[in-house]
């Protein structure tokens, strides 16, 4: 009995062990297909998410309009003719509203100012007025423009040219002793010698005459200056189209250094003749002595 017995646990063993064996490798196939599955799922998703369709604007989605755009430099007081522009299109994102469409907008017109080749045209560049001169196309209203006599030396080596800007400098006597004050600022020269284009290079002659853009007041300050006086001109800039205070003035005092003789009587005036009338010179203004 005791053989019996023990032959046959010996024989059930195997069994068992197979047993185990094809239980673990089914767990080790379901195990496999879930994570085979797991990882095909991943790589789905991110394929789809970095395969999502990018949305390219077509050409024929962007507006365009149609431009006049000249094809020559355009000088002012110049008439306008068709046969000075063409019609190109242009994305309407990139034209502003007061681009000019078509010639039949402008006929009869003038340019205002210079206009540049290649740039769409601007209601802002035109005018119906027709202009005398190209110096009047560049008067704005309520501006002058006002001639002064110069030489090499208050004109700056004649680079006082159009288009440079300018500085006025009245020199004349101030409470008796010799001074200058600026009287205007930020001029823009229109011409020199009756040139209205900038061509100063060195050699050239030096202009006996500038006329300058000033304002309607500016220009009277002018013509009563240059009957007391002599005016001379200051180059400014580029850059530099600020205004210092105006109507400054330096005196011999300035020069020699020495403090400035407080005055404490108004009274204190000096008489200018001019043309027979006479005006009262108070803190560097002129004044009408009937005024007084």
């Amino acid at each position: 009995m005791p053989r019996q017995f023990g032959g046959l646990g010996h024989s059930r063993s195997p069994d068992r062990s197979r047993m185990l064996i094809g239980v673990s490798a089914l767990g080790l196939m379901v195990l496999s297909i879930v994570l085979v599955f797991l990882f095909v799922s991943s790589d789905s998703s991110t394929a789809s998410t970095n395969n999502k369709p990018v949305v390219v604007q077509k050409e024929e989605d962007i507006r365009m309009v149609d431009v006049l755009v000249p094809v020559q430099d355009i000088d002012p007081g110049q008439a306008l003719e068709p046969g000075m522009f063409r019609r190109e299109s242009r994305p309407q994102i990139a034209v502003d509203s007061r681009a000019i469409k078509d010639f039949e907008e402008i006929t009869g017109y003038y340019a205002r100012s210079l206009i540049v080749k290649g740039q769409p045209l601007q209601k802002d560049y035109i005018t119906t007025v027709r202009p005398v001169n190209n110096v009047t196309a560049k008067i704005p209203p309520g501006f002058r423009a006002v001639t002064i006599s110069v030489d090499a030396r208050s004109s700056v080596e004649g680079w006082a040219r159009p288009g440079a800007r300018v500085d006025v400098v009245w020199a004349s006597k101030l409470k008796g002793q010799a001074g200058v004050t600026v009287i205007v600022q930020n001029a823009e020269v229109l011409s020199a010698e009756r040139n209205t284009e900038n061509k100063a290079q060195p050699g050239m002659p030096v202009p006996s005459t500038v006329t300058l853009l000033v304002s309607a007041e500016d220009a009277a300050k002018i013509q009563l200056a240059v009957t007391t006086g002599s005016l001379n001109l200051t180059l400014r800039g580029d850059n530099d189209p600020g205004r210092a205070v105006q109507g400054k003035s330096v005196t011999v005092a300035d020069l020699l250094g020495g403090e400035r003789q407080q005055v404490q009587d108004d009274s204190y005036q000096d008489r200018v003749v001019i043309g027979g009338a006479e005006y009262i010179l108070k803190q560097g203004k002129l004044i009408p002595k009937d005024a007084q």
